[in-house]
């Protein structure tokens, strides 16, 4: 009777083993089957969005290049969460294939959206050498992504920022280190895709080392292959083998590695194909930097860019100036066997990997009604402050005058706030957080609030000589097409005039902290890397001795002040 009941047991395992089972690629050679040639390459293109009002001209637009057209992705760029989240939902609605959705979070959702969670520049987290703060910021970014319906964030940027001239990178970079931007990289990448987010390590091979903004022209780096493997190249190669799932392709001449003339890295199948693909084995998602930008579109139609990204090997075109132009050129290219259908079945093939990977062929849609448990929450609030109380870097401290306790109590301090003319709401913030300490510090104080060119530096100078101490908030920011992250050279007289004058000058820079080689005579100086609410609030904190202060500089300011430097100080 066992005998027989054991028989009967097996042949039903046997049935039920032979019986179809769907494979996890099932949906994805379905998909693929079931498209069109001009469907396919549509699945390519990401296009953005800057907003929308019902019934506006950029609705018609989305609607048109989803239902019509059918594109595969979206870029969005600003607005606010629930709208923002309504809209893709409407859009994931009106897509048969679901939409990859993306967007530029590198420092937190608050970069896009005016109630998103902002945490401190990636420099901040580089100052603090903690490789789990760049994991929990990342965790949490990806939890934002996903309430929102956000699936790729274009960070983090793995960009070594050895250019004290660099006009675009700056602070958006971890540091100089090639094994400081890895570290942090990679734990930053961990907590996305922990998350459920795509990580997209960029600006490949590397825009540390210019001093040319890509949005404003086509820079050239003129290193030797060895120099590049050591340097720009590193985090990349650690970030693939760590698993990050896409790349994020610079506009950059690199002689070394391209040849031909003015031919950008995100066009070159040199840098794509052979190396990125080849050498360096990345198997994931490859998506160009924005394709209106100046460094491809000053040398390449629409038309030229759109043929010679899929020849490169790029699977994601990101921001073509015209769409359709694009769509129809990479088709009759194709048509005419100057580009192989395969290559385009292989980019696809990709894409809908990873939009099964994150779920999407099962739930495309996000719950609005449950965004505010998860936008701009506590924890992250606490993480931002936690990550800016950590990374303040205390440079130059003559005479030991910081932290400012009770030895002014019967002074007086003139505040001189210096602002380079693009983004002024935070240092109205910095006099917020000032007010709080002011009477407990100081027997008087006053505020100049100055912006761009200064017309009398003189007056200032001879204001100031009723105060003690001198405070001086710098904000000076990365800003695209303006060229630089300096302040003009009237601000820089200034500070030196006042030094000149013996007078007691603590400067706190709110961004750029290269700032100090312009005025290195100065008393005390302090790097905050940033100025999110959290990092002006840590400065201001480290300054009146409420924090310990233990950051160390990422980078190499000047011969005095190298990678590494940080005066360290317990509240």
């Amino acid at each position: 009777m066992r005998k027989k009941i054991f028989l009967i047991l097996a042949v039903l395992t046997i049935t039920f083993t032979r019986s179809p089972i769907k494979s996890e690629n099932d949906w994805v050679n379905e998909k693929l089957n079931s498209m069109t040639l001009k469907e396919k390459i549509a699945q390519m293109i990401v296009t953005y969005s800057n907003g929308y009002t019902a019934d506006s001209k950029e609705e018609k637009r989305l609607k048109n290049l989803v239902q019509n057209l059918k594109v595969g992705g979206i870029i969005f760029f600003k607005g606010i969460s629930q709208e923002e989240a309504k809209l893709i939902n409407k859009l994931q609605g009106l897509s048969e294939t679901p939409l990859l959705i993306s967007q530029d979070f590198e420092r937190g959702t608050g970069m896009r959206l005016t109630d998103g969670s902002l945490f401190p520049n990636n420099m901040a987290l580089g100052a603090t050498r903690d490789p789990e703060l760049a994991y929990k910021m990342g965790l949490l970014i990806a939890k934002e992504c996903r309430a929102i319906g956000v699936h790729q964030n274009y960070a983090p940027v793995m960009d070594v920022n050895n250019n004290p001239n660099n006009p675009i990178i700056n602070v958006r970079s971890f540091g100089e280190d090639p094994n400081l931007v890895s570290e942090m990289g990679i734990k930053m990448i961990k907590g996305l895709q922990d998350g459920g987010v795509i990580a997209t390590a960029k600006h490949f091979p590397g825009h540390g080392d210019t001093d040319i903004d890509s949005h404003s022209d086509l820079p050239i780096i003129n290193h030797s292959r060895e120099r590049l493997e050591k340097v720009e190249l590193l985090p990349f190669k650690n970030a693939i083998e760590s698993g990050v799932k896409s790349v994020m392709i610079a506009h950059l001449s690199i002689p070394t590695l391209e040849n031909r003339a003015n031919l950008p890295s995100s066009l070159s199948d040199k840098i794509v194909n052979d190396l990125l693909i080849n050498k360096l084995g990345f198997q994931g998602l490859i998506v160009t930097d924005a394709l209106n930008m100046a460094g491809v579109t000053k040398y390449y139609s629409t038309k030229e860019i759109a043929v010679l990204c899929v020849s490169a090997g790029i699977d994601l075109i990101l921001m073509p100036k015209d769409e359709e132009t694009a769509i129809n050129a990479i088709y009759n290219a194709v048509q005419s066997g100057k580009i192989q259908e395969e290559q385009i079945n292989i980019s696809v093939r990709k894409i809908l990997e990873a939009k099964k990977w994150l779920g999407l062929e099962e739930n495309k849609f996000t719950d609005v009604s449950k965004l505010n448990l998860y936008i701009n929450s506590e924890e992250e609030k606490n993480l931002s402050q936690g990550i800016a109380d950590k990374s303040i870097t205390l440079v130059k401290n003559e005479n030991n005058i910081i932290p400012i306790t009770n030895n002014y109590k019967d002074k007086k301090c003139l505040v001189v706030s210096l602002n380079n003319g693009k983004e002024r709401e935070n240092s109205d913030f910095f006099f917020e957080e000032f007010f709080y300490y002011r009477t407990e510090h100081f027997k008087d104080f006053y505020i100049l609030d100055l912006v761009g060119d200064l017309e009398s530096v003189e007056y200032i100078v001879n204001r100031s000589a009723d105060y003690d101490i001198i405070l001086i908030p710098i904000y000076a920011k990365v800003k695209i097409k303006t060229g630089t992250v300096g302040i003009p050279q009237t601000q820089i007289d200034l500070i030196n005039q006042l030094v000149s004058k013996n007078k007691t000058v603590v400067v706190i820079s709110f961004g750029n902290p290269y700032l100090l080689k312009g005025f290195e005579g100065i008393n005390s100086y302090i790097c905050a890397y940033g100025d999110s609410e959290t990092s002006v609030s840590a400065a201001l904190k480290a300054v009146f001795g409420k924090i310990n202060i233990s950051g160390k500089l990422p980078v190499t300011i000047s011969e005095n002040y190298p990678f590494g430097t940080g005066i360290t100080i317990n509240k």
